[in-house]
């Protein structure tokens, strides 16, 4: 029944959002509620002040050429609590949802007509107060550690989380600079931190009614946000966001968990779970909190007001060196998984010591931040050019030609390898994934003939495809003997994955180019489709080592979009591939299909 509701709010929230964003785009040109680009007044008339920016004190700020619709936002809240209302409505949120749709209305009359700082931080103050004294979300301890704990006194925990939601509130707010960036930047965050608080709890309750209508809605928005935008989520967006992840915060530091009873939701503190080390929860929000302090610091050491936008952000040095507007965000999107995974695995993976993995995280993610601002401008540029010389050098040339068309060969023909070896080192599937195996053999011949490769239902397709074969792989243990020695094939699996990944990186980025870095939405549903393995109870997890391939998904999935984005035909090749791999383990399990000798 979980798994039910889960799909069916994701979905509401999703179809909502994405339905009514269109219906807000023209209602926002009707009216002229526009974001307008720095070199355009209000009267749509050049701005004269700012032609001249080089010597002027502060530079224009907003990256956008023409006036953008920014009530984006809108269809986010009402995806959200649209599909709570209809299918599961906790009452005893109550108290957080009107505060949080009060941050909504500030931001949205700011939308239209401009609020000053100073009420704007005092709307801020007074709404997260009130929601921490109604909700009792101070914060009573700080894990430091799992084992380690900071007893918070009543009246600092109440400061605390205040400082907290406020924070999350600007942070968002302040990376909202670029198109798909703060969606995509609350979207991973929310994912990561629903993913460590369910290895805390092992409780859905809290993430249904709150992180799933979230990510819905957001998938739905971005849908028209990612470059080029057709409509921002404006500040009634970007304040609802940020407040429900300073809210989140706070329910996961302080190990709430929501008990279902008959007529209603109740919160509750599990003090019985296992705490969550605050710095892997900082992790899970890594570029934007540090991005922010960053920010802050620098206007403070300069004398300037805090608050003041300008062009310093970490999204925006990423352009000042020279990557495009669609890198800059990718590269954002990659270090938000990267430095987030780094502080999830001593809490997924608690046996193997990884306590450090964090702190090494922190450290890399400063050292990243702060030298970002440092590189010359036109740095990547320069970068670029340098290796167009050498493309362009009679030696050096057909040399790099050559090795990167055969290490593209690589990469293509180790995906090959990885599925057609599955239905052969699978041996006999159990019964469950044998019947999976044939529906998506069917379900592939059917849409064999479908013309275009890079669609999301043909990636879908795959990604689902893919997946069921690495869990008919992973179903038994196949050894292979040498000279009367036992070695574990599944270590020669993992392997070929961990080369299949770090080649990808580096071919990805030696070979890097603006049409190879679009990321549609949709790419989001089919990334996150593996982790929601992780989320099946634990006893599955056990009998198909479902953490295992949910990695082996991901590593998988990355390559195979990285690869069709440059050949078009790929996905066919694969297509066939995988109906091969299917329909072989469905006639060895189901049919009885042996080679005998």
């Amino acid at each position: 029944m979980i798994g039910i509701y889960i799909l069916l709010i994701f979905f509401t929230a999703f179809v909502l959002s994405l339905l009514l964003v269109p219906l807000i785009i023209k209602f926002a040109k009707v009216n002229k509620l526009y974001d307008l680009p720095d070199l355009v007044t209000e009267k749509n008339q050049i701005n004269p002040n700012v032609l001249n920016y080089e010597s002027s004190f502060d530079p224009p700020r907003r990256i956008h050429t023409k006036p953008i619709p920014r009530l984006g936002g809108v269809a986010i809240i009402i995806g959200f609590f649209s599909s709570l209302i209809i299918w599961k409505f906790p009452l005893n949120m109550v108290g957080i949802f009107i505060c949080s749709f009060i941050m909504f209305l500030t931001g949205f009359i700011d939308d239209i007509k401009s609020l000053s700082a100073k009420f704007r931080l005092f709307i801020q103050v007074t709404t997260s107060l009130a929601v921490v004294l109604i909700s009792n979300l101070q914060i009573h301890s700080i894990a430091l550690s799992q084992t380690t704990f900071l007893q918070i006194p009543f009246a600092l925990g109440l400061i605390l989380s205040t400082f907290i939601i406020i924070g999350a509130i600007n942070s968002i707010n302040m990376i909202d600079g670029l198109d798909g960036l703060a969606g995509g930047v609350v979207l991973i965050g929310i994912s990561l931190l629903s993913y460590i608080y369910f290895l805390s709890t092992h409780n859905l309750n809290l993430l249904i009614v709150f992180s799933i209508p979230i990510i819905g809605a957001i998938l739905g928005f971005l849908k028209y946000n990612t470059h080029p935008s057709s409509i921002f989520m404006g500040d009634s967006g970007s304040n609802w966001l940020g407040f429900m992840v300073g809210v989140f915060i706070i329910l996961i530091m302080n190990n709430f968990t929501i008990s279902e009873n008959i007529s209603k939701l109740d919160i509750i503190s599990n003090s019985s779970m296992q705490f969550i080390p605050i710095i892997s929860i900082v992790l899970c929000l890594s570029i934007p909190i540090f991005d922010t302090a960053h920010v802050i610091l620098l206007r403070l050491f300069e004398g300037k007001n805090p608050m003041k936008p300008d062009k310093r952000h970490f999204h925006h040095s990423l352009m000042k060196i020279g990557f495009t507007h669609s890198q800059s965000v990718i590269i954002v999107y990659f270090l938000m998984l990267f430095f987030g995974i780094l502080g999830i695995l001593p809490v997924a993976y608690p046996q193997y010591g990884l306590t450090w993995t964090p702190y090494a995280g922190i450290i890399l993610l400063i050292i990243c931040i702060t030298f970002s601002v440092k590189l010359n401008e036109g740095f990547i540029t320069n970068l670029a050019g340098y290796k167009l010389f050498l493309a362009s050098q009679k030696t050096t040339g057909p040399r790099i030609s050559f090795i990167l068309k055969y290490w593209e060969h690589l990469n293509r023909y180790t995906i090959y390898s990885i599925l057609l070896a599955t239905p052969f080192l699978s041996d006999i599937a159990p019964k469950n994934v044998a019947l999976a195996s044939a529906a998506m053999c069917f379900v592939m011949i059917c849409t064999v003939f479908i013309r275009k490769s890079d669609s999301f239902f043909e990636s879908f397709i795959i990604a689902i495809s893919t997946t069921i074969l690495l869990t008919a792989n992973n179903s038994n243990i196949i050894w292979i003997e040498i000279f009367s020695n036992k070695y574990n094939l599944q270590e020669a699996y993992n392997v070929l994955f961990i080369w299949l990944l770090i080649s990808t990186l580096l071919f990805f980025i030696v070979t890097f180019k603006r049409k190879y870095l679009v990321i549609a939405p949709t790419d989001f549903l089919l990334a996150i489709l593996p982790l929601i393995l992780l989320l099946l109870p634990i006893e599955i997890q056990n009998e198909y080592k479902l953490n295992i391939i949910a990695l082996r998904s991901l590593v998988l999935f990355a390559a195979l979009r990285t690869l069709s984005k440059r050949h078009n035909t790929f996905f066919y090749k694969v297509h066939f591939i995988c109906i091969i791999a299917l329909g072989w383990i469905a006639l060895t399990s189901l049919a009885g299909l042996r080679l005998v000798h």
